[in-house]
Parts: structure tokens; sequence; C-alpha cells
């Protein structure tokens, strides 16, 4: 866990969370779906590990990259069935988002512990999966605002969904920290002018988000009560 260079907590208001891979371990429920939209499509599956890779920059991006991933010689999907495979994606991902998706430990008590900060979500998933899930997994009550994949035209790593995040709760990126799990969550917070905080649990390996540079790194998520005060 990586502390602040001075070793004492830091004093922040805001706070901002990335979805998957932050929140809620969800990579079993994506990789099905996406196998299932394959299937339908004639496309081999793909392992967990590669759709975990393929996940951030929304599901328009994440069906273009599987598509492009199963073709025999990588080519890109045509418009058309870009079109096909989004359609099937969300149907599939509806029907089972919750079927194994859960929080990561530590996440609700953690979310407690900072009742009193106003926090936001910043994801590339659009905001109605967003909110579904966290109704259910019983969490949305501690959240001020959601920013998602389809709030802006903008997504990670443009800084402009984490700062819109920071307009809606009425602050400043001084006082605010982007808590992720992807380069994405690091550089979009930084561009943004908020503190950065890299989570290892995730989606990404903790040597690819130390090239971010990110303020700090934590390996559980209720370290944060050790970072922030």
């Amino acid at each position: 866990m990586m502390m602040s260079k001075t070793g004492l907590m830091t004093p922040i208001k805001l706070m901002l969370f990335d979805l998957d891979g932050t929140l809620i371990d969800s990579r079993a429920d994506i990789t099905k779906s996406v196998n299932l939209m394959l299937e339908e499509l004639d496309r081999p599956p793909l392992e967990e590990a590669a759709v975990a890779g393929f996940v951030g920059d929304g599901v328009r991006v994440l069906v273009y990259r599987a598509l492009t991933a199963t073709d025999p010689a990588h080519r890109p999907p045509d418009d058309n069935l870009h079109a096909d495979g989004l359609a099937l994606i969300r149907k599939h991902y509806s029907e089972r988002m919750l079927a194994t998706t859960k929080l990561f430990p530590g996440v609700e008590e953690t979310l407690d512990h900072f009742r009193d900060k106003r926090k936001g979500i910043v994801t590339s998933k659009e905001v109605g999966f967003t909110e579904r899930i966290i109704g259910a997994l019983g969490i949305a009550g501690y959240f001020d605002c959601v920013v998602g994949g389809d709030t802006l035209p903008e997504r990670k790593p443009d800084p402009r969904p984490v700062l819109e995040a920071i307009i809606r709760l009425g602050g400043s990126p001084d006082e605010a920290v982007m808590i992720g799990d992807s380069e994405n969550d690091m550089t979009s917070g930084s561009r943004a002018g908020a503190r950065t905080c890299a989570v290892t649990y995730g989606f990404r390996a903790a040597e690819r988000l130390r090239l971010t540079s990110p303020d700090f790194m934590i390996d559980r998520f209720d370290a944060l009560e050790t970072l922030f005060v």
C-alpha cells in the first residue's frame, strides 16, 4: 500500500469511484454476456482474462474488441455486425448482470465509514445498468451522483466525466480523489486535477497502474480508511 509522501492522512471532500473492478467484481457476468453474444454470432468464446482486458472504455468498444479478437484474421467488425453485437450483449447483460456480481470485500463498510463525504461513481458502464447494479447490491444510497458512459459524449481517460461528477457534487478538483482499477481512471482523474488512487485487485495489473503514477495505490478497498480523512 502506498501512503502519502508525508506519511499523513490526506484531507478530501469528494470521493469518486470507478465501478467494475473497483466497487464490484463483475468479471464473470461480463465474460458470460460477451460469450453468449459471440455464440449467437458464430464466434468462438473468449477467456475471462481477455474480456477483462477489453473492459473500461464502454460497451461499444468492448463489443468492437471482442469481435475483432474472434475474427480469424482479426478484422474489425463492419457497422452491421457491430450493431448486432451491441444489441445482443445488452440483451444478455440485462438478463444476467447480477448472476454472480458482488461487492469486493470491505466496500459497504468503507463507504459507510466515509458516509459524511460527498461521493460519486464515474464509470464507462451505462447509467441504467449502473443504477440497477448498485441498487440491487444495496449501496446506491451512498452515492450522490452517477456519471456513466452515456452521460457525456466523452469517456475516461478524457477528464470531462470526472469534472462532471465534481460539478454535480458541488466541489472542486483539488478537493477530490478518483479511485479506480484502470489506467483510464488514473489518467482522467489526474487530467481533471484530482488526486488519484489505484486499486490493484481489479481488472488491471499493478505494474500497468504504476506507469500512470497514481498518488496512492492500495491492494484492498478498506485501506482507503488509512489514507483519507
